[in-house]
């Protein structure tokens, strides 16, 4: 999606909730009846704020676009404050405890907090099978060079033997200079 899309988007989703919250706060029953719409608040003012980082860092910034995206954060921001004064309105606390607005925002951010500490955790265990399997990849490799210099030894040695059992030490540089000698023969035709 665009970003002037995906922040239209945003900017609608938090009018539907908000206009839903106003019109329902005074029947609803508890704060959980709300969530929904709270949430749909929370990742409205995520997408807006990171459309407007994205466009932070374009170096071909549209400065209407910009304007328009910063105005409508304030908005967003002032809306969310009345629905804030509202919810602490209608479910009051002592004055020595956090407001329900609070709770709900200290709840959103452990939320959050939860979930990127398991997006790292899941990037930290990812990262360790990949160099768990990077080190055996490494160690099967060894192995099969050090079975490949094995069994060559083992085919030189027996061979060396099978010639020796013949009555007549195999001499190597006649095997190559006969070997050298037939293909000259067969350059020349």
């Amino acid at each position: 999606m665009e970003p002037i899309t995906t922040a239209i988007a945003a900017v609608t989703a938090a009018s539907n909730a908000i206009g839903f919250i106003k019109a329902r706060i005074n029947d609803v029953q508890s704060v959980a009846d709300i969530s929904d719409q709270i949430g749909t608040l929370f990742s409205a003012q995520k997408k807006l704020n990171e459309e407007r980082n994205k466009q932070a860092g374009v170096g071909d910034i549209n400065i209407r676009s910009s304007i328009d995206a910063v105005l409508e954060a304030k908005k967003l921001n002032e809306q969310m404050q009345e629905i804030a004064t509202m919810i602490n309105l209608r479910w009051p606390k002592p004055a020595d405890q956090p407001s329900t607005w609070q709770e709900i925002l200290n709840h959103h951010n452990q939320k959050l907090r939860e979930q990127k500490e398991a997006i790292k955790k899941a990037q930290v265990e990812a990262a360790r099978r990949q160099h768990e399997m990077a080190e055996t990849i490494k160690a099967c490799a060894v192995i099969f060079g050090v079975l490949l210099v094995a069994i060559f030894f083992f085919v030189v040695m027996f061979m060396t033997i099978a010639r020796s059992v013949e009555g007549e030490s195999y001499d190597y540089s006649r095997a190559i200079f006969s070997l050298e000698d037939t293909a000259s023969l067969h350059d020349v035709s």
